[in-house]
């Protein structure tokens, strides 16, 4: 009797400790799935949707890096960049070599006007993820914007070269090269980009930066007959 006793007790915990053990491997399941679906929400734009979810991890999984940086890229589209800054950087300091966190750090830097900063931030992302044109992109818009138009289409040249499927490096190649001057290499990156009226959209945009009113109607009247051709 001692011994069925004993036996019973052992099997119990036996079962007591497996269930314990699935339980846990449960929840780890629904910590991961709950930041990949949160994820999914931050690149198709969904902030109110992954906002509960991040808060979530977060508390969850303080040290969790990834979560940190997603929430970080959800405040910065919000505006709220002091936020931002801050769950970028814990990002960074949890995890240095997160080429994700420094290149949404660069961005937000430029929106906040703070160029220097914005360089470096872009250049240490490029240098621990050196293949990835976003990142090449980015730095070739900080460029642009700060006025360095041969660094801006020497980086942007790379980061098409990297993806020539990249619509955003293209465009901000054919302003980057507008800017120069070029306009025939300007109008062959924005037809790459989008097709002809576009194209021609966005260059009657670089002429009127410069002050040539003359020529940006002329290329918007081009492209509206070249959008009543497509619709024949």
């Amino acid at each position: 009797m001692r011994l069925l006793v004993i036996l019973s007790a052992a099997i119990l915990s036996a079962a007591c400790g497996a269930s314990r053990a699935q339980v846990a491997r449960v929840e780890q399941e629904g910590k991961l799935l709950r930041l990949e679906l949160a994820e999914t929400y931050v690149e198709r734009g969904a902030h109110d949707a992954a906002i509960p979810l991040l808060r979530r991890a977060i508390a969850e999984q303080p040290e969790n890096f990834h979560a940190h940086c997603l929430y970080a890229e959800v405040l910065r589209e919000r505006g709220l960049f002091p936020q931002a800054e801050r769950a970028f950087l814990m990002a960074i300091r949890l995890a240095p070599e997160l080429a994700r966190a420094h290149a949404g750090l660069g961005v937000l830097y430029d929106l906040m006007r703070r160029p220097e900063e914005a360089r470096k931030a872009h250049e240490r992302s490029i240098a621990l993820g050196p293949n990835q044109a976003p990142y090449w992109n980015n730095l070739g818009f900080s460029h642009l914007i700060s006025g360095n138009v041969g660094k801006a289409i020497d980086s942007l040249e790379k980061a098409v070269a990297l993806d020539p499927a990249l619509t955003i490096a293209l465009n901000n190649l054919g302003f980057a090269y507008g800017r120069r001057g070029d306009f025939e290499a300007a109008l062959r990156c924005f037809r790459a980009a989008g097709g002809d009226r576009p194209a021609r959209l966005n260059l009657a945009l670089v002429h009127e930066q410069r002050g040539d009113l003359e020529s940006a109607n002329r290329l918007r009247s081009q492209a509206e007959i070249s959008s009543d051709t497509e619709g024949l």
